[in-house]
């Protein structure tokens, strides 16, 4: 045989590596999206990876890649940094003595450049210094720099401490207090000052991790209800984007509960974080957005008073990734009843490949393996059944099943697979019609009935198409949506793909964690396919082969 030429080979392969990419680019796209947080989807333009988190050991600190991507061409930036620069000084603002004063000019002069670049024309920017410098002196005040400069200022700050009762009472309990005197610093090189945020009162946490020693700070309050009320403590912070990581430990009654999990540091705006005492509210349908506390101990803190210890943790470079890669994962896990919809999906494959590949396999040899009276007529009248579109169907499925009172359960899901499928039974029916009749003859010499045949004659010949079938099977039951979206009202019943639509809705502002989710419903489509494509291959190619 003569031997492929090499550049043959060369172009084969490259179309081959050339078709990976471009299909396989929406999933690793995703893939890498999925651990992000949401700000780097509006701010980095079209970018893959996830950018590389900062565990910085000191805080406050001059975030230095805030700024990194400017718009404007290398030439014009090293034009026009110094004339931000010149314009920062002019302005009369002033780093704070806590942070580096010549790394927060520098990010200040990147940020006015951006800013500048939004409201001055692209020839503004082709002009020299000096001209430059008079065009844009009355647009850069004080004002302005400051503004810029809280967008690069990162600090660690925690505010007011709230609690909720059984009853749903919901109190302030640091209201009065000054902020840096709710906390006592505890272990940890740390430091409190008193600041202020939009006339939000708070202390801010001067930490330096270079001994790689965890902070440690306690508080104890006075609960404005009965101590056995208590359901949830809520905290006030403003993260410093160093994804160090953070626990809080509650004491009251004379019971030590500690977090079920850590949190990382991500992000810098002010959020409320949650802990909350076990309850029903942990294995229902609701949002999860609180951390379960678990007893472990005892505390010497009883009567009315609560005790909170928050400890927080160094981070080194490698455990910062792995944190900010398992985030969106994680609050899927937590936030949503992930298991259960995982566990009605299962229920739901495993019926559907069941049903379809016994019913179609059974009708497919009947078609295909027996004579009788209007066989040919029967196929001809099934397969036209494939020219309806499944909108029509809608309407007609839903008043039947309703009717039967399955309206608002799995039945409909899955019970209809017993009646078949006529693009499966076509495939079937072809697949068998290769078969040899010799080996179905000496099957009833051996004494064996049509059912005989067809289960130990027919079937182990047809595996490859009833693997082709499976995979259909469970693509389309796995992500099927229509379904669930016409049949389900009770959030209980929901599937995978139906849970994440309304994980979706409810958290709308938040895309990376749906698109966790998404990766999430994929891996197992992805996986079957790869484990099986042997086979599928297989059923569709041999399918219409005659003996």
């Amino acid at each position: 045989m003569k031997r492929r030429p090499f550049l043959t080979q060369l172009f084969i392969y490259g179309l081959l590596l050339t078709g990976l990419v471009v299909f396989g680019y929406p999933f690793i796209y995703t893939l890498g999206s999925s651990m992000k947080v949401d700000r780097e989807l509006y701010t980095q333009g079209v970018r893959v990876t996830p950018t590389t988190p900062n565990p910085s050991p000191v805080s406050p600190f001059v975030d230095k890649t805030f700024f990194d991507n400017l718009s404007l061409s290398t030439s014009v930036q090293a034009r026009a940094l110094p004339v931000m620069r010149q314009l920062i000084a002019d302005s009369g603002f002033e780093p704070p003595s806590n942070v580096d004063s010549a790394i927060a000019r520098e990010q200040i002069a990147r940020g006015l450049l951006v800013r500048l670049a939004r409201e001055l024309p692209p020839d503004a920017w082709q002009k020299g210094e000096t001209e430059l410098l008079g065009l844009t002196k009355s647009m850069v005040t004080r004002e302005l720099a400051e503004s810029v400069f809280r967008e690069v200022y990162r600090y660690l700050g925690i505010g007011g401490v709230r609690v909720r009762s059984l009853d749903l009472q919901e109190r302030e309990i640091s209201s009065g207090l000054q902020a840096p005197t709710m906390w006592k610093l505890v272990s940890g090189n740390a430091t409190f000052s008193p600041a202020t945020d939009q006339s939000r009162p708070f202390a801010q946490i001067n930490y330096d991790f270079s001994d790689s020693k965890p902070v440690v700070l306690v508080g104890t309050f006075e609960l404005p209800f009965a101590a056995e009320q208590l359901q949830r403590v809520r905290v006030e912070l403003h993260p410093d984007d160093t994804w160090h990581t953070y626990t809080l430990d509650v004491e009251h009654l004379g019971k030590r509960w500690v977090s079920n999990r850590t949190r990382a540091i991500s992000n810098f705006d002010w959020f409320t974080q949650t802990w909350q005492f076990p309850s029903t509210d942990d294995n229902s349908t609701k949002l999860r957005f609180w951390t379960i506390l678990k007893e472990e101990g005892t505390s010497e803190i009883k009567g009315n008073q609560i005790r909170l210890t928050l400890t927080v943790t160094p981070s080194s470079p490698s455990r910062a990734w792995m944190e900010k890669m398992k985030l969106n994962y994680s609050r899927v896990f937590e936030q949503i009843p992930f298991w259960r919809y995982v566990r009605v999906s299962v229920f739901l494959v495993i019926a559907n490949i069941v049903l379809t590949l016994l019913s179609s396999s059974l009708v497919a040899y009947a078609f295909a393996r027996i004579q009788w009276p209007g066989r040919d007529f029967c196929f001809v009248l099934m397969l036209a059944t494939m020219m309806i579109p499944g909108q029509v169907l809608m309407i007609p499925h839903f008043v039947i099943w309703k009717s039967v009172g399955a309206f608002d359960t799995l039945t409909p899901l899955w019970l209809g697979s017993s009646f078949g499928s006529a693009f499966f039974i076509f495939m079937m029916r072809q697949f068998m019609r290769g078969i040899p009749r010799d080996l179905e003859d000496a099957g009833r010499i051996d004494g064996l009935g049509f059912l005989g045949i067809y289960w130990h004659v027919i079937l182990p010949l047809v595996k490859p198409s009833l693997a082709a079938i499976a995979i259909f099977t469970f693509m389309g039951t796995w992500n099927n949506f229509m379904g669930p979206l016409i049949y389900i009202t009770d959030q209980r019943l929901y599937p995978l793909a139906f849970g994440l639509y309304a994980f979706n809705v409810q958290v709308g502002g938040s895309p990376t964690l749906v698109l966790a989710g998404s990766v999430l419903m994929t891996l197992p489509v992805i996986l079957i396919f790869f484990l099986a494509q042997r086979y599928f291959v297989q059923g569709v190619t041999l399918t219409g082969v005659k003996g």
